[in-house]
């Protein structure tokens, strides 16, 4: 306090007249229009003497500002006019006196020595604290924020931080100014101000020749935590020199973070703002000097420094939140890093608390090519594609749950269709189960109907044919690699056959049954049971809009189509009776048995099915002719084969006409 009080007396600014006169401010108001106006180099002091010669002493000449808000000594230091910075203070001004960018924080700043001495002897305080807005426009957060002068520009969003004097020093990176300060002791400082480490801002902020300094001056706070961040997290990020210093003087290279507990590897790839080849070079000497032991070790988010690098590449993918230098990487050069990242021991399926690299990849890379290439080099070196994440997704589903409603198929162009069926036929190839299921229950399947139920919807049939063209070369993929079509497909639906029929439900044209029967067929092909048991015998009271009636709920998937497409007359009046497609392929491919009581069970419900109907008089003439010894050949054949047609046909000793025969489930 003593101190403080010391430098008000010294500056002699409460022996000032508050006002000035206006010959004065004309005066001062005049110079400063031509400082403005004009370089430093084609100001002379011979010139601007003419201007003050005539200002009389005990005037605070400091309060006259310009329409920008900046008043003589702010320029005086900013032109480096050390012989009017002179003049100014032999007049007994308060030089720790502004709203913004004090004297003595300007020339911190541009380095002037000489000038920063004749300050600190007139009082200036070391430890005072403002903005830097000098010489552009004011920050919206200044006093003198409504000083706006036209051609000034944009506040610049920085220069909002109050620092001190040292502070702007190391913005300058003026190593001599930044000694000089710290010269005049730590007495400046109030026992409750917390003192930022000077090294940390020394590496933060790119001062170079401050470092040097700092690391010889104040080497006790090379490995000294501040904010979360010790040096060299803050080193690293910038010109590989600032690491090597840093590392020459004893720099421990395997600190965390102190929240995130984030290694100097989870930091340079996610923050770094270097180029590729810069980063690379920077992540080969911190393994070279003690960083390999943390290649694989997570933060606490879960994440390994491979999944860093996965998310900074989806950033620079995006741009986000990075401006346009250095260029951004290119996938080449992410190919590259996570190459190299694995050669030296990343592990790409450590999955702790967070997702394996894999999900990570899938979730954040959108360019669906390069994220195909990623997952193969990832696969090839020991990727599990069946770990399970922290949303209790497996990447199978992470990769597929989108479809539901974030990546609309007809937003999806032809090459990323395709990469995206490689990619899940990837996985699958290296072991991806596609019977899995989230912690919801989800599975597969589940994402397939789903996604087939919205675009059935569809008016545009262009887009809908696209659609469940790409949704049935899925469930292809999907189901040479094991996928079960038997299992229960949810409390509702027993069976998957019989949830694709209640897509019947949602069918808006006859064309529409086209998209079932094809999914239909595939299912059938692959071993999905036509002869399941999908529901119970009890009655159920159905309201039409003439009646009220009891039908008993059917067994099987053929019965439960019939009663959905009775109800659907824009269905039934169909020219081409596009309806029967799936009733004939049902009417191939059951067993004689439950084909049959099936016909009975309808046959009972001429309520439900009028006898004079199309689909009555369909089922009169199935129930009358028999299928062919053919047929039911083929039938036996596929019961043989567990259902299981389409995986198996080819092992079969059969002329190619007859494995079609099998397949097609035609007359």
């Amino acid at each position: 306090m003593g101190s403080m009080i010391s430098s008000f007396f010294q500056t002699g600014g409460h022996l000032l007249s508050p006002g000035t006169s206006k010959a004065t401010q004309g005066a001062v108001l005049a110079l400063l229009q031509d400082m403005r106006e004009k370089e430093m180099s084609h100001i002379e002091w011979c010139h601007i003497e003419r201007y003050i010669s005539n200002i009389p002493k005990g005037e605070n000449i400091l309060s006259i500002q310009s329409e920008d808000g900046y008043n003589l000594l702010q320029r005086a230091i900013g032109f480096n006019c050390v012989e009017l910075v002179k003049w100014i203070l032999n007049r007994g001004c308060d030089v720790n006196r502004g709203a913004c960018s004090l004297p003595l924080h300007i020339a911190a700043f541009h380095g002037t020595e000489e000038i920063v001495e004749l300050l600190l002897k007139h009082g200036a305080r070391v430890d005072l604290e403002a903005r830097m807005c000098f010489p552009g426009p004011h920050n919206h957060n200044c006093e003198l924020r409504s000083c706006l002068v036209p051609g000034m520009g944009t506040a610049d969003r920085i220069s909002d931080r109050l620092q001190s004097a040292e502070y702007y020093a190391i913005d300058g990176d003026q190593s001599e100014i930044l000694e000089l300060l710290l010269a005049q002791g730590e007495d400046n400082w109030l026992p409750w101000q917390q003192k930022r480490p000077l090294l940390h801002l020394a590496c933060e902020r790119g001062a170079w020749n401050c470092t040097r300094f700092l690391v010889a001056e104040r080497s006790d706070e090379i490995n000294q935590c501040y904010d979360e961040y010790y040096p060299i997290h803050q080193a690293a990020m910038q010109d590989l020199r600032f690491l090597e210093i840093l590392l020459q003087c004893g720099a421990d290279v395997v600190v965390r973070t102190a929240t995130q507990q984030m290694s100097v590897l989870h930091v340079v790839l996610l923050s770094g703002r270097k180029s590729a080849e810069a980063t690379l070079q920077t992540i080969k000497m911190l393994l070279d000097h003690g960083c390999r032991e943390l290649i694989n070790e997570p933060d606490t988010l879960g994440n390994t420094p491979l999944h860093a690098l996965i998310v900074r590449y989806a950033l620079e993918e995006s741009r986000y939140g990075y401006n346009q230098e250095p260029k951004p990487w290119n996938k080449w050069d992410m190919l590259h890093m996570v190459r190299y990242l694995l050669q030296n021991g990343a592990s790409p399926s450590i999955n702790h608390q967070g997702n394996s690299a894999l999900a990570c990849v899938l979730r954040h890379i959108q360019d669906w090519e390069f994220r195909y290439e990623l997952l193969e080099m990832l696969l090839q070196n020991g990727g599990n594609p069946n770990s399970v994440g922290r949303d209790g997704s497996v990447p199978l589903m992470v990769c597929l749950v989108p479809l539901i409603n974030k990546d609309p198929l007809h937003y999806l162009t032809h090459t990323k269709k395709v990469f995206y069926l490689n990619s899940v036929r990837l996985l699958c190839k290296y072991g991806a189960n596609p019977n899995c299921s989230s912690r919801s229950n989800l599975t597969p399947m589940h994402v397939l109907v789903f996604t087939a139920s919205e675009y059935i919807i569809l008016n545009r049939e262009v887009e809908k044919n696209k659609a469940f063209a790409f949704i049935r070369q899925l469930l292809v993929i999907l189901l040479q690699h094991g996928l079960d079509p038997n299992v229960q497909f949810s409390q509702r639906y027993e069976h998957i056959l019989k949830a694709l029929m209640d897509m019947v439900t949602n069918a808006r044209v006859p064309n529409d049954l086209h998209y079932v029967y094809d999914l239909t067929l595939v299912l059938i092909q692959y071993g999905a049971d036509p002869n399941a048991s999908i529901g119970s015998s009890e009655a159920t009271i159905c309201h039409s809009q003439s009646s009220v009636f009891l039908y008993v709920q059917s067994n099987w998937v053929l019965c439960h189509y019939i009663q959905l497409i009775v109800r659907k007359e824009e269905l039934l009046n169909d020219e081409e009776q596009t309806f029967t497609k799936l009733i004939w392929l049902y009417y191939y491919c059951m067993n004689h048995k439950e084909l049959f009581k099936c016909f009975k069970m309808l046959s009972t419900q001429t309520t439900l099915i009028p006898m004079g109907s199309v689909i009555a008089g369909l089922l009169r003439y199935m129930r009358s002719h028999p299928r062919t010894l053919k047929q039911i050949s083929r039938v036996a054949i596929c019961n043989a084969m567990n259902n299981k047609v389409a995986p198996n046909v080819n092992k079969l000793p059969l002329p190619l006409p007859l494995k079609e025969y099998l397949l097609d489930w035609k007359p």
